[in-house]
């Protein structure tokens, strides 16, 4: 990831030996009979990405026996689970660009767009069971946690209305699942001790909710060479993530916010303005703290794994996440 160094060049070196068995993998998982299935569904894979919940897979995979060959096999699982939603997220989104390139939806059209990525969830399945039935019920498990955060991301889409509590409960489903996934499977797949495995996986979750919410900053504060889009995707598309929920409780401030987003989400100079509304202290300083709590209740998590480079990465993530936002640690 840009601006994360490893702390142990050994670890660095393994988990990207491992990575590049990845993207062998999944080129090869997505391959199809039919030309159109095969280049759609291979086409936001190929144009990029952090690989963040296969990586985590890997090196929760240190707690266990790291060269166990399923470890592979369960990241690719995972990165074509998280990339199925993606197709489908910028379909419900109308979203044009993923990873600065056209989306599936915006070079072909929705149809292409939600096939395709029905088609990796297929594959993704396909993969799970052959790692066996607690695999797939696990991936099944979190696949149907996605979709119930996913739709009450849709049901609240514009909403002014929304609670903090609500919103926490969104992202817990719908991005902190798929990221305790992936550290519960590395855990599992490396047979690592069971009291390890499920650590793993309440450090993920914390992780995760770290994750969404540091993201959620910088769509506000960040600029479009840093965040590789233009800033401000989360308010253009009705999504009023928690920096924008503190902003319409500021005072006047908040009462022009809620005035300007009354007419639905902002365009042109008027999201500029409601930008420039939410990317100021009062907003900023509570969603600053949210993100504190999660990568402190993570480091406290993590704290009962066992010492060594796998651990000391994992810290590193959580430290990652406050520094990236401007959040303590």
């Amino acid at each position: 990831m840009p601006g994360l160094e490893a702390p142990d060049p050994v670890l660095e070196a393994e988990i990207r030996s491992r990575l590049n068995d990845v993207e062998t993998t999944l080129e090869k998982a997505v391959r199809a009979d039919y030309e159109l299935l095969g280049e759609a569904a291979s086409y936001i894979l190929t144009a990029g990405g952090k690989r963040f919940r296969p990586m985590l897979v890997l090196l929760a995979g240190h707690f266990g026996d790291p060269g166990d060959p399923r470890l592979v096999h369960g990241a690719v699982a995972i990165e074509l689970t998280h990339v199925a939603t993606l197709y489908h997220d910028d379909v419900m989104d109308e979203a044009q660009f993923r990873h600065g390139v056209p989306s599936v939806n915006a070079k072909w059209d929705n149809s292409i767009a939600i096939l395709s990525g029905d088609f990796l969830f297929a594959k993704a399945s396909e993969i799970s069971a052959d790692l066996g039935a607690e695999v797939t019920r696990l991936l099944a498990r979190t696949i149907a946690m996605v979709c119930d955060g996913q739709i009450r991301d849709v049901s609240t889409s514009g909403s002014l209305s929304q609670t903090e509590q609500g919103y926490m409960e969104t992202i817990r489903r719908k991005t902190a699942a798929l990221i305790a996934t992936s550290c519960r499977l590395g855990g599992m797949l490396s047979d690592a001790p069971p009291e390890h495995v499920d650590r793993l996986e309440r450090f993920g979750e914390a992780l995760g909710m770290g994750f969404q919410l540091s993201d959620d900053i910088m769509d506000v504060i960040a600029t479009e060479e840093e965040l590789g889009k233009p800033p401000g995707q989360d308010l253009r598309q009705g999504v009023y993530t928690l920096p924008v929920l503190h902003a319409l409780q500021n005072g006047p401030r908040g009462r022009e916010l809620s005035e300007l987003l009354s007419g639905g989400p902002p365009q042109g100079e008027l999201l500029d303005r409601a930008l420039r509304l939410v990317a100021s202290d009062a907003p900023l300083g509570p969603a600053r703290a949210a993100v504190t709590r999660e990568v402190r209740r993570a480091r406290e998590v993590a704290a009962g794994l066992p010492g060594g480079p796998a651990k000391d990465a994992l810290l590193n993530l959580t430290e990652y996440l406050a520094v990236r936002c401007g959040a303590a640690t």
